[in-house]
């Protein structure tokens, strides 16, 4: 048999055709042209170009940008895909940093301090991280979203980052990187403030959430209600979602020096109740209380009353104490149940020994406080709600591993910034694609990570013959998702 020469040209990841048609057809590319602007008319490679380029290279498995070098070649077949260099890839995306600001801040202390916080929030790239999502299909008018708010740990040695500093002015122990500030809606990094790694969760929270708004406002997004951690716990930014009709779910920093509180909490009326979580079932007790937010003198604003959901369940020795018998079947009954879920996989599984430190310890039992602005809830479902702000801390994993946040490239924070941003524009597209071809795509499901991603739908031969793609041992009908 005599070998013949083929000058078919052809790829290995012929997924990532119909996810560039589907790209293309949305007008995604003039989308960020709009968003970024033009070069110069010389310029081989636009701006669109990068942030495409990252996304299809994403998809395929790329963590690095040198991994692009690879992939370049395999992509080289595509007509009019124009596949930049990966040094040329890092050399624009730095092109749209913005300035890192500074923020000032002097203690209280006898004996003042000044300390100093770099941050930086890329606008223009933010403003284009939403319309992308939106342009996609991800996040759609008319619907209301619930946002999760919190902040991030990069942990990094590149020459911008910086260690968080004690109040003693020496720098702690904890890992060197990035703190950025993210704001999710579901799956969705909608928002990214970059700062560095000695700012608190609650640094420049106010700003962040306005500017992640009045984005989401300008492409007709709704939030509905916001979830965070005690670092929300701000009277300026509770004040604002309040007044944007917002309802807010966040965890309550009590203290005990709260005399005023504790009295409510003593004279409360208490109602038994069962929460089930993931992991647990809360046999408990709840209760609610009305909460005025203390008022400095000088504030010219009336001090603020919000809903404080309290739920409490005895400790140990308070509970050997008071448990009847009926009580001690019904938490053997509760014991055996998740035992079961335990052997069908059905709870969550923790990498390493999960220690809640948020409950208090009081009087012989544990308390959780949940703070809100929605009188309409039942205590259970403002519990649950804020029980699944977890998922966010998942997705910050999934960030890290999949589309390599924990692999900053750039030596400077706010160069770093633009690569994070670029990442979770490919997260996002990489959720609407899902979403837009889930009903013909067999076995697709929407939980899945990128490599099993790969596995299923990027992986097949796929070539361009006489002008049309031709896709090869296909057990998904590609030619369908071309139309």
């Amino acid at each position: 048999m005599k070998a013949i020469r083929s000058n078919i040209k052809g790829t290995s990841f012929g997924g990532i055709v119909p996810i560039l048609k589907k790209i293309q057809d949305l007008g995604i590319p003039q989308l960020m042209r709009k968003c970024l602007g033009e070069r110069v008319p010389q310029a081989k490679y636009q701006f669109h170009d990068v942030f495409i380029v990252w996304t299809l290279g994403a998809l395929c498995g790329c963590k690095r940008l040198e991994q692009l070098t690879a992939l370049k070649e395999k992509m080289a077949f595509i007509p009019g895909l124009k596949f930049p260099s990966h040094d040329t890839v890092g050399r624009i995306m730095k092109k749209k940093a913005t300035e890192n600001k500074i923020h000032e801040h002097t203690s209280k202390d006898a004996v003042p301090k000044t300390s100093y916080t770099h941050y930086n929030d890329n606008i223009e790239l933010n403003r284009m991280l939403v319309q992308t999502t939106k342009r996609i299909e991800a996040l759609k008018e008319g619907i209301s979203y619930t946002m999760d708010i919190d902040a991030m740990s990069v942990s990094t040695e590149r020459r911008g980052a910086l260690r968080k500093i004690d109040k003693k002015g020496k720098l702690t122990i904890t890992k060197i990187g990035f703190n950025p500030l993210i704001c999710l809606i579901g799956d969705l990094p909608v928002y990214l403030s970059m700062r560095n790694g000695n700012a608190s969760a609650a640094f420049m929270l106010v700003e962040c959430f306005k500017n992640c708004l009045q984005l989401l406002e300008e492409s007709k997004i709704k939030v509905g209600r916001v979830v965070s951690d005690a670092a929300g716990f701000n009277k300026e930014l509770m004040r604002v979602i309040n007044d944007k009709g917002i309802k807010f779910n966040m965890r309550f920093p009590y203290k005990r020096n709260m005399h005023v509180f504790n009295k409510q909490i003593k004279n409360s009326s208490w109602k038994k109740t069962e929460i089930e979580t993931a992991n647990f079932f809360w046999d408990c007790e709840v209760t609610d209380i009305n909460h005025t937010m203390t008022k400095h003198y000088f504030e010219k604003e009336e001090a603020q009353t919000y809903r404080v959901v309290v739920m409490r369940i005895p400790n140990e020795e308070t509970r050997k104490r008071i448990q009847t018998e009926e009580e001690s079947e019904r938490r053997e009954m509760i014991k055996k149940k998740l035992e079961k879920l335990a052997e069908e996989k059905k709870l969550k599984e923790l990498k390493k020994p999960f220690e809640d430190v948020h409950w208090k310890d009081m009087g012989g039992y544990l308390y959780k406080f949940y703070v809100t602005n929605d009188y309409e809830k039942t205590s259970e479902e403002i519990i649950m709600e804020y029980n699944k702000r977890g998922n966010a801390e998942r997705k910050f994993s999934f960030m890290k591993g999949d589309f390599a946040w924990n692999r900053p490239p750039f030596s400077e924070m706010n160069d770093n910034a633009v690569f994070m941003i670029a990442a979770a524009i490919a997260n996002n597209i990489f959720r609407g694609v899902m979403n837009l071809f889930k009903e013909k795509i067999p076995g697709l499901k929407l939980s899945y990570r990128i490599d099993k991603f790969k596995s299923l739908f990027i992986l097949t031969p796929c070539a361009y013959i006489k002008g049309r793609f031709v896709f090869f041992y296909q057990n998904i009908l590609y030619d369908e998702l071309m139309v």
